[in-house]
């Protein structure tokens, strides 16, 4: 079925349009009250799969009108519209223009963009339009922007003024909002390694680095590489990975030597880490304390045999 651009109207129904109020059903917990289904939080981690992908990693790619090698270049993503309920229902297409200049954004269903494999196994974001038919769109205003009330966006200081004072960490989590429940059973759903190859992890920098998935033993997704450790003369000596937890809090930091690792990539540019070692294992080793770490840097660090 032939693909067409998001009309004005229908595109201020998907946008604008406010979400009617229901009353909620009775419930015991604070989780039913709010009106959401378990589980909403996936403490166990997520194993993710060939076709899932990050925002940030969607964000700034190029969206072309075919797979061909000559296809038009239709624009970049520039923002993400995500509403209650539905999810990504837009993407902020930014077309024309030159450097960021005279360029113009329009609103586009995301269910029009297609995640399309071409010949030789790569992925690209296509639309079955074109660069003129953007153009010729209505631009896509945000309606709290500046275009539509004037006011000017606030500075950092003014957003961190409006900040509730206190740490907001240091607050216990409710478990009637969590399903951090114990009979529940771990997610251990193996990643599928087809079309993955080796990654020279030598031309990585510490921002590439951070946030790469780590995989143990059954290619089970066991933490998330959170930082580095770097040698006197700036090499990377060790990659700090973050196992358990609980969204972010609590998680045990553990030092890996940068020796021996292996990194993979998919046909999307994603990055994975695998380690020859499992969960337990990891969670069994010395915590990294960076206080510690130049003088305790031999036990704290966890050798990983090929």
């Amino acid at each position: 079925m032939l693909r067409t651009l998001i009309t004005a109207s229908a595109l201020a129904v998907l946008l604008a349009a406010p979400t009617l109020a229901q009353s909620p059903a009775p419930a015991s917990t604070q989780l039913e009250q709010s009106g959401l289904t378990p589980p909403t939080v996936l403490s166990q981690g997520y194993a993710n799969d060939a076709e899932d992908t990050l925002v940030t990693k969607l964000l700034n790619q190029t969206v072309y009108s075919s797979v061909e090698d000559n296809a038009e270049e239709i624009g970049n993503i520039k923002d993400i519209v995500v509403s209650s309920g539905i999810g990504i229902s837009a993407v902020v297409v930014s077309v024309g223009g030159f450097l960021g200049v005279g360029s113009k954004d329009v609103a586009v269903d995301f269910h029009q963009l297609d995640w399309a494999t071409r010949p030789d196994g790569s992925r690209r974001w296509v639309l079955e339009s074109t660069a003129e038919d953007l153009r010729a769109a209505p631009a896509f205003i945000w309606s709290d922007s500046v275009e539509n009330t004037g006011a000017p966006a606030l500075t950092s200081a003014e957003q961190e003024a409006q900040l509730a004072p206190g740490n907001p960490n240091a607050a216990p989590v409710d478990p009637t909002l969590t399903t951090d429940a114990p009979e529940r059973a771990a997610i251990t759903t193996p990643i599928d390694r087809t079309g993955f190859t080796n990654l020279d992890e030598k031309g990585l920098t510490a921002d590439q680095l951070s946030g790469i998935p780590v995989y143990g033993i059954n290619d089970e997704q066991i933490g998330t590489i959170g930082n580095v450790v770097n040698h006197s003369d700036g090499t990377i000596d060790a990659v700090i990975v973050d196992v358990g937890g609980f969204l972010g809090l609590g998680a045990k930091p553990v030092a890996v030597g940068y020796d021996n690792l292996a990194f993979s990539t998919d046909t999307s540019g994603n990055r994975y880490l695998f380690l020859n070692t499992t969960r337990d294992q990891l969670e069994a080793q010395t915590e990294y304390n960076p206080d510690t770490y130049p003088g305790e840097g031999d036990n704290q660090r966890m050798v990983i045999t090929p």
